[in-house]
Parts: structure tokens; C-alpha cells; sequence
């Protein structure tokens, strides 16, 4: 019995530490967010350098749920949390490594001025991007499989404002090649940033229910 106790508070540890690490992304997707905006290399500069502290999350949750999985042989909805949280941080590692690609875009696209329709279209899509993300984390807090339908539908808006840079995006209004390219890549960055928050919510639906979403 004390050795389930003891199993329970470590998995319990396990997942306030996938939580710090989705809230800690969060903030990186919203920094990233004014960071774009406002042109703030400075931001930008601190965003990139700190991208080690999302790592590290990565190598907690690693070694924490390979030791669980070792040493408590785990069954059933227990197993399946453990792994889901190992994927989880994985997603989160990755959406973050988007938001520093982005950053990397600002610093290089800083003496540029960006059109009022880039500026808009980017708002937007850094909206939608950030509301999937803390969708799906809470569909993680709330063991919730049905979310997965909804982050599936709000992907397609981001899909949608993604489509709208690559056939849309007047680009014979802009001067430099450069910069098309960095605010092209940009919107894949963040379409690539909702990806990650379906994948999410996929695998918070097999923890739940054992089965793989359709």
C-alpha cells in the first residue's frame, strides 16, 4: 500500500511539472505574440536564449516518467497518463521551438515595415493559436476527450488564415523578398504551433478512453 501512495504522489509530481511546462509555453506564445507586433527584438533576443528553460522541462518529465514506468511497472489509465504526459511535453517542447523560429524571423525582418493587413492576419493567427494551445491544455486538467472535436475545428481557422499568406498575401506590395519569406514562415510557424495542440488533444482522448482518435 505505501508503495502505491508513494507511486500516486510521483505521478502526481509528474504532472504538476507537465503544467508548469504548458503554462511556462503559454507565456512564450503570448510574449511571442507582442514580440511580433511591436517588433521588439529585445523580446525576441530573450525569448531565443531562453528556449533552455523549455528543454529542461523535456528532461525532467523524461526522467521522471522513465522511472515511474521502471521501477512501478504501472497498468490501465495510470500507464497511459504517464506516457501521455511524456508525448505532452514533447508537443510543448515543439510548439515552443516554433515561437523561437519566430523570433528569429523578427530579428532578421526588423527594418522592414509591416502592412497593416500583416500586421491584422498576424494578430489574429497569434490569437487562434494561443486559444487552441490553452484549449487543449485544459482538456489535459479536465481529462477531457471530447475537446479533441473542437481543437480540430479551431485548427481549421488557423488553416484557413495560413492558406490566406500563402494564395493571398499581395506580395508584389512588397519590396523585399525577405521579408514575403519570413511572414510566410511565420504563419506556417504558427500553424504548425495549432498542429501540436490537436496532437494534444489526441492523446489526452486515448489516455482517457484507451483508443486512438479518429
Amino acid at each position: 500500500m505505501e508503495g502505491r501512495k508513494e507511486f500516486h504522489e510521483q505521478l502526481d509530481d509528474l504532472y504538476l511539472e507537465l503544467l508548469r511546462m504548458a503554462n511556462a509555453t503559454l507565456e512564450v506564445l503570448e510574449r511571442t505574440k507582442v514580440a511580433f507586433r511591436d517588433g521588439d527584438i529585445e523580446t525576441a533576443g530573450r525569448i531565443i536564449e531562453g528556449d533552455d528553460e523549455i528543454d529542461q522541462y523535456v528532461t525532467r518529465i523524461d526522467e521522471g516518467g522513465m522511472e515511474l514506468l521502471a521501477r512501478q511497472a504501472p497498468v490501465a489509465i495510470d500507464l497511459r497518463t504517464i506516457v501521455v504526459i511524456m508525448r505532452m511535453s514533447q508537443e510543448l517542447e515543439r510548439a515552443a521551438d516554433n515561437c523561437v523560429n519566430i523570433c528569429k524571423a523578427i530579428v532578421n525582418i526588423r527594418r522592414y515595415t509591416l502592412s497593416p493587413w500583416i500586421k491584422e492576419n498576424m494578430d489574429e493567427m497569434f490569437r487562434w493559436a494561443i486559444k487552441i494551445m490553452a484549449k487543449a491544455i485544459d482538456a489535459f486538467k479536465e481529462r477531457d476527450p471530447d475537446m479533441v472535436e473542437k481543437l480540430v475545428r479551431m485548427d481549421d481557422t488557423v488553416d484557413r488564415i495560413n492558406r490566406e499568406f500563402l494564395t493571398t498575401y499581395d506580395r508584389e506590395s512588397e519590396n523585399e523578398t525577405e521579408l514575403v519569406v519570413r511572414v510566410v514562415m511565420t504563419a506556417r510557424f504558427l500553424e504548425r504551433v495549432a498542429d501540436h495542440a490537436v496532437n494534444i488533444g489526441e492523446e489526452v482522448y486515448y489516455m482517457v478512453t484507451g483508443e486512438f482518435a479518429d
